[in-house]
């Protein structure tokens, strides 16, 4: 017996219902930018396909830009089994020839530099790092994986376990679990997708 507990349901859907208000946030917080399907029902003198959508179904949740120079989606989504719950993180990427292997060793060198931190917020779980919560391979950088496809954009993909001894305590929390997830899992992939997206098309 492997000695793990069995994961309920209802917890991979709460994670779920975290990522979702994610995506939600993200979009709330830069739509003023950007042209809505929203916008464009409230007012018809606005032309043009929408330049900013979100997405929720059965792939998770997402969140693309598609204004100029910008056309990229980021992505979250629950992966769980009875045993373990984890997140993926997504982008995808159409810039031809990118620097996958720059990428994965910013990545890298971020959790190196951050994993052993103390994490922020919960009371009951004091002391606690971010590698106490979320699992990465010995090889961080062999955790990303790029899915090309003939014809569409790249999907990078990073993908972390999340501890199943505390995982009652973090979803007892949602407001802090939420903000661990975005602070830890999503911003750093952004950011460093952004850099070597810059650099790519200077």
């Amino acid at each position: 017996m492997s000695g793990k507990k069995n994961i309920p349901p209802q917890t991979a859907e709460l994670i779920d219902k975290a990522l979702e208000t994610i995506i939600d946030q993200w979009y709330l917080s830069v739509s003023d930018y950007y042209i809505t399907t929203e916008k464009k029902a409230e007012d018809p003198d606005i032309f043009g396909p929408a330049e900013l959508k979100r997405f929720h179904d059965e792939n998770g949740h997402r969140i693309k830009f598609d204004k100029g120079d910008l056309d990229f989606t980021y992505g979250l989504s629950v992966t769980a089994d009875e045993a373990q719950c984890g997140i993926e993180v997504s982008v995808n990427n159409k810039v031809p020839n990118f620097d996958y292997a720059e990428l994965a060793r910013r990545i890298a060198e971020y959790y190196r530099a951050n994993s052993e931190k103390a994490i922020e917020g919960f009371k009951k779980i004091k002391k606690t790092r971010n590698c106490d919560v979320f699992t990465l391979g010995d090889d961080i950088a062999g955790s990303i994986k790029v899915e090309t496809r003939e014809g569409k954009a790249d999907i990078v993909r990073l993908s972390f376990g999340i501890r199943d001894s505390l995982l009652e305590e973090l979803i007892a929390d949602p407001a802090n679990f939420m903000e661990l997830i975005h602070h830890y899992c999503v911003a750093p992939l952004r950011r460093i997708y952004a850099e070597v997206y810059r650099i790519k098309r200077r």
